[in-house]
């Protein structure tokens, strides 16, 4: 009988990757429920294939965990980095190569990334943390590690090509895209090395937070030993889970623009939903850590997710720009650039001292508000010249 119930909480645990790859093998065939759809099925079946992406998501990245702690490091931060990259590199691809595809998804997918992880991310992380203290520490050196490089790439990526003169509006040149696909590799490369070898202290603090979760962290620990008598297991189970969201991606992505198109919603709101999707595993991880006082292991996933997102998704579009001839539009309007450099002022601000507060929290907070309402805003502004 213990066996028995090991084998079905097992199956259970592992069904969302079976849907997955059952609802992906239906988009790949052009197959969909009540032929040719009304509306209440329409909207039903768009509703399973974002539960689908996400069940499987979450499940993919318990895998990629389940192997980093097997492996340790450097192999486990580069099996978490690549499996979250590849869901999002996956969406991606599915907008920006379909039919009417949409050149500027990639740029608003990972500016959404950024706006999210840096602002609303840190902000509730903040706020969740200092709930029952006034302030909580963290190893600043971590996030002096990562904000040079997450603001060096975002400035080439998405705001140099709104400013060179080679290709008018955000596009840029051949030589130009080489150029920011291989330093964007390149940057990410340094920081892995770094962080993985001679400053793997600077992403480590031991402190009144930390010794608070320890009793949560060890039950975590205790999974991840059990998962170690099963290495190969998870391996499997990580590439079908991989593959269950890459093939849900296309049909998903193809709805998700019909709605956007029928409704008069502003692209932007593409790549936030993609982001969204993304960025759910690590964010409520992110945020769990925040809640049981461990601020480090919040700064380290939410900034360490930005770098990456930055750093891999743009060679990945690169390589499929040159591949596929469909050239993406990197650079942003003037609104986005002001809230990017206001959002990377006050994450240097805050996130520089090694502590924070409440005040720390509302202030990202305010910002991912304000991004919210100027992409409401544009919304406005387009209906009314419609």
């Amino acid at each position: 009988m213990p066996l028995a119930r090991t084998i079905a909480s097992s199956v259970l645990r592992e069904a969302p990757i079976a849907l997955a790859l059952a609802t992906g093998a239906a988009v790949l065939a052009h197959w969909s429920p009540a032929g040719a759809m009304n509306a209440p099925a329409n909207l039903a079946w768009s509703a399973w294939l974002v539960a689908a992406i996400l069940a499987c998501a979450f499940r993919a990245m318990s895998h990629a965990d389940a192997l980093a702690e097997y492996f340790g490091e450097p192999l486990g931060t580069l099996i978490l980095t690549i499996s979250a990259i590849t869901i999002e590199v996956a969406a991606v691809s599915a907008v920006m190569l379909g039919e009417g595809g949409e050149p500027e998804v990639a740029r608003d997918t990972m500016f959404a990334v950024l706006m999210i992880l840096l602002n609303l991310g840190v902000g509730l992380a903040a706020i969740l943390a200092t709930r029952r203290r006034t302030e909580v520490e963290f190893n600043p050196q971590s996030a002096a590690a990562y904000l040079p490089l997450i603001v060096a790439l975002a400035a080439v990526v998405l705001v140099l090509p709104r400013f060179t003169s080679s290709e008018a509006g955000g596009w840029m040149s051949d030589p130009m895209e080489i150029f920011v696909g291989t330093a964007a590799f390149a940057i990410y490369g340094v920081f892995l090395w770094l962080q993985t070898t001679r400053h793997r202290a600077y992403f480590a603090h031991h402190g009144v937070g930390e010794r608070e979760g320890e009793a949560r962290r060890e039950a975590h620990i205790e999974h991840a030993r059990h998962a170690k008598a099963h290495p190969w297991r998870s391996g499997v189970l990580l590439v079908l889970a991989l593959v269950g969201v890459v093939s849900i991606a296309e049909g998903l992505s193809t709805r998700v623009r019909g709605v956007l198109d029928e409704n008069f919603i502003p692209a932007a709101v593409g790549g936030i939903f993609i982001a969204l999707l993304v960025l759910a595993p690590e964010g409520l991880a992110a945020l769990r850590s925040a809640a049981r006082g461990d601020m480090q292991r919040s700064v380290n996933v939410l900034l360490g997710s930005s770098l990456s997102t930055i750093g891999l998704t743009v060679p990945a579009v690169i390589v499929i720009r040159f591949a596929t001839g469909v050239s993406p539009e990197f650079g942003l309007d003037g609104p986005s650039i002001v809230l990017l450099v206001t959002t990377v002022v006050v994450s240097i601000l805050t996130l520089g001292r090694g502590r924070v507060n409440l005040g720390t929290g509302v202030a990202h907070l305010l910002l991912f508000v304000a991004w919210i309402v100027t992409i409401l805003d544009e919304a406005v502004a387009a209906s009314r010249g419609g």
